[in-house]
């Protein structure tokens, strides 16, 4: 690890072979979010969380060097973090291929990851239709516009990633479909009840999800719009 490294780590998923398309991973999650979306599933991260000791992930990933591929950031948010290129230049080092979760609101923070060659592939968050951010995530969409046409832009592997919420309806992943048309894979994910939310949530939470069905009815009807819209179960 760098000296100058100071990434705070909020958790480690040892082993994934779902969150990095083709390669055996490792989840790394950084702390604190810019949104407050009410269904999040990584709320005990959000706000100050216990911190793992840097030495200790860092000594796990150099032992499982040959034995896994990538390793995947996420969060919370990892672009508020000014460490995060140095994290992912350790990683370079170590031999890993990289991934980011973003929600897509520091396009300057990719650009410099992009820049310098220092991630293999991207996932962003689609959250909701533009005007409806502030409602849905307690924060506006600005940066998500100017993040999508530099992924679409770039040769980076990369997809969208849609939780359908109740709130969300046709209309509205009608609208999303036109930020989503140029992506390579735009999923659309079952909502599922989050284990940790904020009481006054209560209402929204409860609302009646969509089915497994229901989202693959969604994508074949969205797909004149977006042609790599899939469900993802």
């Amino acid at each position: 690890m760098k000296p100058s490294c100071k990434l705070p780590i909020a958790g480690l998923q040892k082993t994934t072979l779902m969150d990095f398309p083709g390669c055996l991973a490792a989840i790394v999650f950084t702390p604190g979010c810019n949104y407050d979306c009410f269904y999040c599933h990584n709320r005990e991260v959000l706000t100050h969380p216990p911190l793992l000791d840097m030495d200790t992930v860092t000594a796990f990933l150099a032992r499982r060097q040959g034995i896994l591929e990538g390793v995947v950031v996420s969060g919370g948010e990892p672009t508020l973090h000014p460490a995060l290129p140095d994290f992912f230049h350790m990683l370079r080092e170590m031999g890993y291929k990289t991934k980011l979760d973003s929600n897509g609101s520091a396009p300057q923070a990719l650009r410099r990851l992009m820049d310098n060659d220092l991630v293999d592939y991207v996932a962003i968050d689609l959250k909701a239709p533009l005007l409806r951010y502030p409602e849905i995530c307690a924060h506006d969409a600005s940066g998500l516009e100017e993040t999508l046409a530099l992924l679409a832009a770039s040769s980076i592997s990369w997809e969208l990633r849609t939780t359908v919420i109740p709130q969300l309806t046709l209309e509205d992943l009608r609208a999303m479909a036109s930020l989503a048309a140029q992506a390579p894979a735009w999923f659309l994910q079952c909502y599922n009840v989050p284990p940790v939310y904020k009481p006054e949530d209560r209402f929204r939470i409860e609302a009646e999800p969509y089915t497994a069905r229901q989202l693959e009815d969604l994508a074949q009807t969205l797909r004149p719009l977006a042609p790599h819209v899939q469900a993802r179960a």
